[in-house]
């Protein structure tokens, strides 16, 4: 892994569009109604009690009308309920179908932190549970390494998803056109990570990771650092990657391959579902 990015700051609401999009959507694609009709589900994240449509109307000011469409709307999908006496609103047990899928990838996540847990212990090494969040990878879960000399990741910890080996497994099977674009937005200082490697030998090592599974990275810490990770898969599709970190002076890459690797590989496959 590499030193911790500085969290990418929070786009300003006020500064979007009327539809909620953002300077870096194409509104070509973007779809402001449906932004609307989040909006109106946002609500009610908000607001404990049930809604009438001039609430809905007064807090997410898209006029009364606008608000009595999308409530209907929702209502006759089933996202919410309506008490008939005060005519307001309130949320159907049906959104709950919406977040079933998260759940059960923070589900999977807690499951496995034995797991990583276990894997700690037998490599004495860093072990993290990383994801992606766009152009980073985030370490969600992480056991500190035994050893003086163990690489510090912190819970929240933000990298270059493209530069660490974590990304690179997540990123594996992404198209090389996204990352291309990926590759070309880098600064000057992360792309120098890759030394005088084109463009084309950087893209490959995505297609090597995916061959092979797994991919490794050295850094430069206090004392060179190497990391390797392998990704957890959801029903065949990669949710996250699993990474020890560790320094040269006691796993070289060899070593770390013979040692480290099968340890990992066993892990991330108990912890797939």
């Amino acid at each position: 892994m590499d030193i911790p990015l500085t969290p990418p700051s929070q786009p300003d609401p006020a500064s979007q569009g009327s539809d909620g999009d953002q300077p870096d959507h194409d509104s070509r694609l973007f779809i402001g109604a449906m932004a609307k009709g989040m909006r109106v589900l946002e609500l009610f994240n908000e607001h404990v009690t049930p809604l009438s449509i001039g609430d809905i109307a007064e807090h997410t000011h898209i006029g009364r009308s606008a608000a009595q469409r999308y409530v209907y709307t929702l209502h006759q999908l089933g996202y919410l309920n309506k008490d008939n006496e005060s005519k307001r609103y309130f949320p159907a047990l049906k959104l709950l179908s919406l977040v079933r899928g998260m759940q059960r990838h923070h589900s999977q996540r807690e499951l496995a932190y034995p797991l990583l847990q276990r894997l700690a212990a037998q490599t004495l090494e860093t072990v993290s549970w990383v994801e992606l969040d766009g152009d980073d990878v985030v370490v969600l879960q992480n056991i500190p390494g035994a050893h003086i000399t163990a690489i510090n990741l912190p819970v929240g910890s933000r990298f270059p998803a493209l530069t660490s080996s974590s990304g690179q497994v997540l990123l594996s099977h992404a198209p090389q056109a996204q990352l291309a674009v990926m590759l070309d937005a880098l600064a000057p200082a992360v792309r120098s990570r890759f030394g005088t490697r084109s463009n084309a030998e950087v893209l490959a090592i995505f297609h090597e990771a995916a061959e092979n599974g797994y991919s490794f990275t050295e850094k430069n810490f206090s004392e060179d650092g190497v990391s390797v990770s392998v990704p957890v898969t959801d029903a065949g599709r990669i949710v996250a990657a699993i990474n020890v970190s560790t320094v040269h002076t006691r796993f070289d890459l060899a070593k770390a391959r013979e040692v480290i690797l099968p340890q990992l590989q066993q892990t991330a496959r108990e912890a797939s579902i």
